[in-house]
């Protein structure tokens, strides 16, 4: 069997292998001597064209590498990939070392996923067949740095920790291991952990270096240099900066007499060292250093490699600092040229340089000027984004969005503080939200949805393993006490590599995605409606130091009607409205308190503002943003004294890309579900016999500032109050399947096929976090993705979507079939609600959650959206039972009779309002409608019976505050459906009933949410 006469791209620790066994043909009696883990798939030789082109190709592929033309590189990189791949076969050694290389100029252009994939493949084939791992130690190394690049952290962890154990065990030298180790614990933010790894590494050297000294050896100070460099640039990051001056001044001194490949190393430190002394406020002393890092980069390197441009980029900061706006201009585009070159028109770093030289241009007054470089960058980095967003788990994806929280914020503010009546720069600021604003969340439902649309076996053991994955970790978070849950981590693990591998599977999600156009949105805006986009930044002063910036957060409204230029609104101070958010939240969902006054106060803040630029339009899309999202707009009061629900029909949105979205939705399901009354300590109903909670403490809303929760003590109370709701809701539905008691079971649901519609009335709840882990504190040179890094780092119970959920049938004993009878809002990503046009959460805090910026609000909502919901009616406050089954009667009356999903609700809730007992925004402001607000498809609703006479509203008096308060007047022995999480927060899995003194009045049943 005759071998290829290719002579390989030798590389990393394959160099000597290949030059034995590869560089020339051999007749099959010699190569049956070669190792057995030497691939061999191809038993032709290449024709000579073939050959020639792969002479070419090698040959490209090392003068543009060495130019520093990554970018062009990898075009040929890719093209040698691909004719080895074709000629030789995937598992051919030269085949692999093509791989390699196209790996590596795909980490210079960032395409960290690409990178990776082609490295994993490389590795698990020498892996396969045999090949010592000290063989291939760099090939691995290479993966580790591409994980650390693209925020997977937990994976290169684990990959160094493997080669560390590798090398210790062939007796090699653990110092490039130990390397890795410290850069990723850097890029966590960890920097006392960094500091002692670089300090353990420094020890190694000087004492390998004192050890030759003695042997007569030669030493090899320049690492010992490189070693002092990185440990001061640590202290630097920690803000000590006398220690990293010292450490500098050591590592120049060795490095300085040095010449050849060490100088490059010399340059690197005196940025680093300039640095330090820009943090100091010593600019006079930092110039020199950038200029002389820059003067030897220039000698050494060639004059398009992008490492030049480094020192370039510190001195323009300089001097933009100094207002010295022409020298710091020519600094940025010669950098920005360079960088474009080498990497690329959408790397992050072509995209900051464009974004400095917007600054400046601001700074100087040229709007017309910035506001071409300002669309240069977002355009580079919203296509950068798209292309890193189809792959990877969600976390990941949190991380890279974090990365251009800034950018986000400097376009913003183009507009809103620099060129207000600049209806271009408007229009890309409210483009730039439109197509930032819940990308993660987007692209995680936008992944499962493709992959269920075109499913195969592979892809369904999958989506099941995922399933199962979530089911164990809510049933270890609900059934474990603290501290039993070995395997969680290791569930976590598993869980990020399956998103990944959905993210890759999704093909068709890939070629979807493209940028999101303002004018594809405007037009989906139905003629009497308006977006209203609210979001979060932080105001930008170019004219400010580089530290000075960024001021305090603020809130923005951006108004898109169905024609004309966005309009806009300054709101104000982020910290200020979410006080009063959560002031109002509390008046609201206390009936026993007067909110007007705080009602009319926060619509003077944020929609007195809003108003102005609506027109006619009496729709509103509200796309709200952080604390807002937790905010029922419609219990606002305007300067007339009306509530905004008398003035309004409103829906939610995540985000005003979701109108895209909702124009071309999935064909509908057919089946209509109802679920009910569940008997949470099992049999066939708990019918409402006394359930004695497990704390027997009152708790009020003290408890919610608790922590710690102990969610294996978790208790529900039962709620026969629900039956009737049911049975109410059931009786308008044609074909209903009705299911209460013991068949209300967490199976029930998770079985179901994308019916049309699903409502469950249950307690619902929402569990506040535990304390955050410390985390380092911020420090320049940390950007978004380090932050967000330590912030992933918490416990299982942490994760928002595990802490709120929904009980089932045997909650209470923790067994429900094959299940635990706690639906946690984990579980609810997996269902399958593609064809769902309404989920309807009757119970409490079903819509609250974790609120984040940029993301929504991390619970139930999120989970339904990501399982492919259409519309959500959700709740924003522990709510009373009477009254909410009066609302759902009232919504289902419309529907069935044709009203929109919003017009229904909106109708219902007037009619509560307009009666005395109910008028209390307690009663009838908590749900909201989310997503879909317009007409059912397939026609409305029909009802089986003659239309019902609603339930008559008895009045209602509020009973004393607690985790179940009491308001006399109802049906006997059940819970109000008010969310026991927060007794539960304080480690009480409910709390007893508060009996009034004295009261002759019947215990009115509440459902307890």
């Amino acid at each position: 069997m005759a071998r290829p006469r290719w002579t390989p791209w030798l590389c990393g620790a394959l160099a000597a292998l290949c030059a034995a066994v590869v560089v020339a043909p051999a007749p099959a009696k010699a190569q049956m001597t070669q190792p057995h883990w030497v691939p061999r798939t191809r038993t032709a030789l290449p024709s000579p064209e073939e050959e020639r082109l792969n002479i070419e190709l090698d040959a490209q592929l090392w003068k543009l590498t060495t130019e520093g033309r990554y970018f062009e590189a990898l075009s040929a990189a890719e093209r040698l990939l691909e004719l080895r791949q074709r000629v030789l076969g995937p598992e051919h050694l030269e085949t692999l070392f093509a791989a390699t290389w196209a790996a590596v100029h795909h980490r210079k252009v960032a395409e960290y996923h690409r990178a990776a994939s082609l490295l994993e493949h490389v590795v698990a084939v020498l892996e396969r067949d045999g090949v010592p791992a000290w063989w291939f130690f760099h090939e691995q190394d290479a993966l580790a740095r591409a994980y650390r690049e693209m925020g997977d952290f937990r994976r290169a962890e684990a990959l160094y920790r493997r080669l560390l154990a590798e090398q210790v065990l062939e007796g090699n030298s653990v110092d490039e291991v130990l390397l890795g180790l410290a850069a990723l614990a850097k890029a966590q933010g960890d920097l006392d952990r960094a500091a002692s790894l670089y300090e353990r590494l420094l020890a190694t050297q000087e004492k390998e270096n004192a050890r030759r000294r003695s042997a007569g050896a030669k030493v090899d100070a320049a690492e010992l240099g490189v070693a002092l460099d990185n440990l001061a640039e640590v202290y630097r990051l920690k803000g000590s900066h006398t220690q990293a001056e010292a450490l500098f001044r050591r590592a120049v001194s060795i490095l300085e007499p040095w010449s050849g490949g060490p100088e490059r190393s010399l340059a690197t430190c005196l940025d680093h060292q300039a640095l330090l002394y820009r943090d100091m406020g010593d600019d006079a002393r930092a110039e020199p250093l950038f200029e002389r890092a820059l003067a030897i980069r220039e000698k050494k390197l060639r004059p398009t490699d992008p490492d030049i441009a480094e020192p370039l980029v510190h001195l323009g900061a300089l001097y933009w600092d100094r207002q010295q706006y022409g020298r710091a201009q020519a600094s940025f585009q010669r950098a920005l040229s360079l960088l474009q070159q080498a990497l690329g028109p959408e790397h992050p770093r072509v995209a900051e340089c464009a974004s400095s030289l917007e600054g400046i241009a601001v700074a100087q007054g040229k709007l017309r000027e910035a506001l071409s470089m300002r669309l240069a960058a977002v355009s580079a980095e919203d296509r950068h984004l798209t292309r890193l967003l189809t792959s990877g788990a969600e976390r990941e994806k949190l991380a890279f969005l974090g990365r251009l929280e800034r950018s986000t914020s400097e376009t913003i503010s183009l507009h809103a503080i620099s060129a207000p009546k600049n209806d271009e720069a408007a229009a890309l600021a409210l483009t730039t939200i439109l197509r930032r604003k819940a990308r993660a969340l987007d692209a995680t439902a936008g992944s499962l949805a493709s992959l269920r649309r075109s499913m195969t076996r592979q892809d369904q053991a999958l989506l099941d393993r995922l399933g199962a994955i979530d089911a164990e970790l809510s049933a270890r978070a609900y059934r474990d006490p603290p501290g039993q849950r070995a395997r969680v981590q290791a569930l976590v693990e598993e869980r990020e590599g399956i998103e990944a591998e959905v993210s890759r599977r999704s093909a068709a999600f890939r070629a979807e995605q493209r940028p999101v156009l303002l004018a594809e949105v405007q037009a989906a805006i139905p003629d009497d409606a308006a977006l209203i986009e609210l979001f979060a930044y932080r105001p930008y002063q170019p004219r400010a130091r580089q530290r000075d910036r960024l001021g305090e957060p603020r809130y923005v409204a951006y108004v898109l009607r169905p024609t004309g230029a966005p309009a806009f609104a300054d709101l104000g101070e982020v910290k200020a409205i979410d006080a009063a958010v959560e002031e109002l939240r509390r008046a609201l969902s206390d009936p026993s308190r007067d909110p007007t006054r705080l009602a009319r106060g926060l619509d003077a803040q944020l929609m007195a503002k809003v108003r102005p630029l609506l027109g006619p339009a009496r729709k509103l899309l509200i796309s709200p943003d952080g604390a807002l999202s937790l905010l029922p707009f419609g219990a606002l009061i305007d300067e007339d004294q009306r509530s905004l629900l008398e003035r309004y029909e409103i829906t939610y949105i995540t985000t005003g890309r979701d109108l895209l979205r909702l124009t071309a939705p999935a064909e509908p399901g057919q089946e209509l579900v109802v679920i009910a009354d569940p008997a949470f300590d099992g049999g066939a109903s708990d019918g409402g016999a006394p359930a004695t909670p497990f704390g027997k403490q009152p708790c009020g809303w003290d408890c919610e500032a608790q922590r710690g929760v102990d969610l294996s003590r978790l208790r529900f109370l039962p709620l026969p109050g629900t039956a009737k709701e049911a049975a109410a809701v059931g009786a308008k539905l044609t074909g209903a399947r009705v299911l209460t008691g013991a068949s209300a079971t967490e199976g029930a649901v998770k079985g179901l096929a994308r019916p049309r519609v699903l409502h469950i009335a249950t307690h619902g709840f929402f569990l506040p976090a535990a304390p955050a882990p410390r985390q380092a504190p911020a420090h320049h040179g940390l950007d978004a993705v380090d932050r967000a890094a330590v912030a992933a780092s918490v416990s299982e119970v942490d994760s928002a979507l595990l802490r709120s959920g929904l009980a089932f049938a045997g909650a209470n004993l923790r067994e429900s079939g094959g299940d635990d009878g706690v639906l946690t809002a984990a579980e609810v990503t997996g269902l399958d609600l593609s064809g769902t046009q309404l989920v309807v959460l009757s119970a409490c805090d079903t819509g609250v959650g974790e609120p984040s910026h940029g993301e929504g609000v991390q619970g139930l909502r999120r989970a339904l959206v990501i399982a492919g919901a259409e519309t959500q009616v959700m709740s924003l406050w522990r709510i009373g039972d009477q009254a909410t089954r009066h609302l759902m009667t009232a919504y289902y009356d419309r529907l069935v009779s044709g009203r929109a999903r919003s017009e229904a609700l909106r109708e219902a809730q007037l009619s509560l309002k307009g009666q005395p007992d109910t008028a209390h925004p307690y009663y009838w402001a908590a749900f909201i409608v989310s997503g879909n607000g317009g007409p059912l498809r397939g026609g409305p609703l029909q009802s089986a019976a003659p239309k019902p006479q609603a339930d008559p509203v008895a009045p209602v008096r509020p009973g004393p505050r607690g985790c179940a308060c009491e308001v006399p007047g109802g049906e006997a022995g059940g819970a109000t459906r008010l969310d026991l999480a927060a007794g539960l927060a304080a480690g009480l899995a409910a709390a007893a009933l508060r009996r009034r003194a004295g009261s002759r009045a019947v215990r009115r049943s509440a459902k307890a949410g």
